[in-house]
C-alpha cells in the first residue's frame, strides 16, 4: 500500500510539473492576434520610413492562425508579422520564448574582436570600475562601456577621468553596446560638455493614422553638474551591433565640438518603445517615436561614424584592430 501511495503521488507531482511546462492552448487566437496588430497598427512609428504596408502583412499571416491552434503555433505566426517591421526593438515575450529581428547587425561586419583586444591591447593590465574596462595607452586613456544598462556611480565615473587627467586624449569604447538606460546616456555624455549640446528632435506616433504624429520636442545634452569634466579631445569607437540607447549616446556625442566617432555605422533602434500585455499574457513591444538629427536624419537605422573603418583581416592576423588603430592616429 505504502508503495502504491508513493506511486500515486509521483505521478500527481510529474503530471503538475508537465503543466508548468507545457504551455495551454489560448482560449482565442484569432482575437489575440487581433489585439498584437491592432496595438501595432495604433503605436508603431515607422510603417511609412521603412514602407511597409501592415495591411498587406495581416492578409498575409491572418489566415494561418487557427482556432485550434497551439500556443507555440500562434506564437510562430506573430513572430513572422512582426518580422515583417525590420525592427529590434519589436518583441513578443512569452513564457517560452521571445521573437526579434536581428538584421540590424547581422547583415553586416562585426567590427569588433574582444579576444583581440584582449591578446593584443590589454595584456592582463586593465582594470575594471563598475561597468567599465579601463587602460592607460601612454598618452591617452581608454574605457569600454559595453552596455548602458549597467549602472555606475557618479564617482567612479570621476575616478576614471582623474586618472586620465594628465592625458591628451580619451577613447570610448562602445562598440557591441546593445543599449539600456538614457539615464546612463546623460550621465555619461554630460561629462564632456561644458555647455548645453542641442542633439536631434524626437516625436511620438498618435493612435489616429499611421503617418499621425505629435510635435517634434528637441533633445538638449546638459553638462554634468557633478565631478570632473572632460574637454578634451574624444574618439567614440561604433559597430552596427550599437543598437537603442547606444544608438542614442553616438548621436548626442556626435555634436560634441570635441568628439569624433571611428568605425562603422551603428545598428539604429532610434524609436522608444511602447509595450502592452496581450490577453494571454504575452508582453508586445513596439517602436513608439521617431528620432531625426538636426539636419532631418531619421536614426532608425543608424547614426554615421565620422570616420569610416572597418576590421582588416591583415591587420586581426597581425594583432591590430583597425578601429582602435585609426582612434590612436587621430588623437593627439
Amino acid at each position: 500500500m505504502r508503495w502504491l501511495l508513493l506511486f500515486a503521488c509521483s505521478a500527481a507531482i510529474l503530471s503538475s510539473c508537465e503543466s508548468l511546462w507545457l504551455e495551454p492552448a489560448p482560449d482565442d487566437p484569432l482575437a489575440i492576434y487581433d489585439e498584437a496588430w491592432t496595438f501595432a497598427e495604433q503605436r508603431y512609428a515607422f510603417f511609412g520610413f521603412k514602407d511597409v504596408n501592415w495591411d498587406s502583412v495581416r492578409d498575409l499571416y491572418r489566415p494561418m492562425v487557427q482556432q485550434d491552434m497551439s500556443s507555440e503555433e500562434l506564437f510562430e505566426v506573430l513572430d513572422q508579422t512582426f518580422y515583417a517591421l525590420r525592427d529590434g526593438h519589436v518583441n513578443i515575450r512569452t513564457p517560452f520564448d521571445r521573437s526579434r529581428n536581428w538584421t540590424w547587425y547581422l547583415d553586416y561586419p562585426p567590427n569588433f574582436d574582444a579576444d583581440l583586444l584582449e591578446r593584443s591591447y590589454f595584456n592582463q593590465e586593465q582594470s575594471f570600475i563598475g561597468p567599465f574596462t579601463v587602460m592607460d595607452f601612454g598618452d591617452i586613456g581608454y574605457l569600454r562601456y559595453p552596455s548602458f544598462g549597467a549602472g555606475f556611480s557618479e564617482s567612479q565615473l570621476s575616478y576614471i577621468l582623474n586618472r586620465f587627467e594628465n592625458k591628451s586624449g580619451l577613447i570610448i569604447d562602445i562598440r557591441n553596446n546593445g543599449g539600456g538606460s538614457i539615464e546612463n546616456i546623460n550621465k555619461l555624455a554630460g561629462r564632456f560638455t561644458e555647455n548645453p549640446v542641442l542633439t536631434g528632435r524626437q516625436r511620438f506616433r498618435l493612435p489616429e493614422a499611421r503617418d499621425a504624429f505629435g510635435p517634434w520636442s528637441y533633445l538638449v545634452q546638459e553638462p554634468s553638474d557633478e565631478g570632473v569634466r572632460w574637454t578634451k579631445p574624444v574618439v567614440v569607437l561604433t559597430n552596427r551591433s550599437c543598437y537603442s540607447a547606444a544608438n542614442a549616446f553616438a548621436q548626442t556625442m556626435r555634436n560634441v565640438p570635441t568628439v569624433t566617432l571611428v568605425g562603422d555605422w551603428t545598428g539604429g533602434g532610434g524609436g522608444i518603445p511602447a509595450t502592452t500585455v496581450l490577453a494571454n499574457g504575452w508582453t508586445l513591444r513596439v517602436s513608439h517615436t521617431q528620432f531625426e538629427s538636426l539636419l532631418g536624419d531619421n536614426l532608425e537605422d543608424g547614426v554615421p561614424p565620422d570616420v569610416r573603418v572597418d576590421m582588416d583581416p591583415d591587420d586581426a592576423e597581425a594583432g591590430l584592430d583597425s578601429i582602435l588603430e585609426a582612434a590612436f592616429d587621430l588623437l593627439p
